[in-house]
């Protein structure tokens, strides 16, 4: 549903099928926004997103979740997260940050 909505949008997405794609891609091309499932086949989007700060400390990096604790927003927060995306999400939510990153 996210890659619909940028794409319909005219924002260019490229899309993983699991975290491990998601890292790979990552290190192959690059990007000024970056949304990370929490939940995805392989490796936990949490472990992605550990691995983009590695290589990347400044890129924005939202995690989309249907839920998160009060623990683990704080832990993101210290990790230097941009924020969270809770779902299900809007069109209007997807594409006020967009806005913000990338004009």
């Amino acid at each position: 549903r996210l890659k619909e909505i940028l794409e319909l949008n005219n924002v260019k997405v490229d899309n993983a099928k699991n975290g491990r794609e998601g890292i790979d891609l990552f290190k192959e091309h690059t990007y000024k926004l970056v949304f990370i499932d929490k939940r995805m086949p392989g490796i936990s989007g949490e472990e992605v997103f550990s691995e983009i700060r590695k290589t990347n400390k400044m890129i924005p990096v939202y995690i989309i979740s249907a839920f998160q604790s009060t623990t683990e927003l704080e832990i993101l927060k210290e990790a230097n997260i941009t924020g969270v995306l809770m779902k299900p999400f809007t069109i209007e939510e997807v594409m006020k940050i967009v806005r913000k990153h990338l004009g």
